[in-house]
Order: structure tokens, then C-alpha cells, then sequence
């Protein structure tokens, strides 16, 4: 994961031309950005449905 993090810091870093002095606010962007990639594509769980007993 923080190979991951790194690699979207830097090309965010360079998308924005390489500023000077921003590299923690570039990583927590990159952290932010996977974080809600990641939670996406997490499924809720399903609800359950209250089971009927049939009677006997």
C-alpha cells in the first residue's frame, strides 16, 4: 500500500508541475484518493430478512 500511496503522491505532484515544500499534503491526497477507491468497492452487507415459521 505505500508503494501505492507513493506512485499517486508523485504523479499528482507532477500533474500540479512540482511545487516546492508540499510533499505531505500530496501524500495525504494520495491517501485520501485510494482510501475512497478502496471503500467503493466495498459491498454493504445484505440485510436480513426475518425468517417465517410455517405452522405445523
Amino acid at each position: 500500500m505505500h508503494e501505492d500511496i507513493q506512485r499517486r503522491a508523485y504523479a499528482l505532484w507532477e500533474a500540479d508541475g512540482r511545487p516546492h515544500g508540499q510533499d505531505q499534503s500530496y501524500w495525504f491526497r494520495a491517501v485520501h484518493e485510494i482510501t475512497t477507491e478502496a471503500a467503493k468497492a466495498i459491498k454493504p452487507p445484505r440485510k436480513r430478512t426475518a425468517r417465517v415459521r410455517k405452522a405445523a
